[in-house]
């Protein structure tokens, strides 16, 4: 196997493959993934509180989390982190 076929497929460990992503794609595949949960919310007119919808427009027209939500997505980033982790996908150092 060429160093490069290794690098594709990532690297061999006992028994299953640790693969390292990029920074970059790391984040966006866990920020995407947590944002389907909070989609899922808002389609559902979920509400924690029965009152605050998942997404919050301000004066400007900016769009973002609201506190419940923010909430909910940092969890759920976390518990992705951990799926990766467990499934031997990690992001790269540095």
């Amino acid at each position: 196997m060429t160093k490069k076929e290794k690098k594709m497929i990532g690297e061999m460990t006992m028994d299953k493959v640790k693969i390292m992503l990029s920074s970059e794609i790391f984040v966006q595949l866990y920020t995407e993934l947590a944002d389907r949960r909070l989609q899922a919310f808002a389609d559902a007119d979920f509400s924690r509180d029965g009152d605050t919808d998942v997404y919050i427009e301000d004066s400007n027209g900016d769009i973002y989390y609201s506190e419940w939500a923010q909430d909910e997505f940092n969890w759920e980033v976390g518990m992705i982190e951990s799926l990766l982790a467990d499934a031997g996908i990690y992001q790269e150092k540095g």
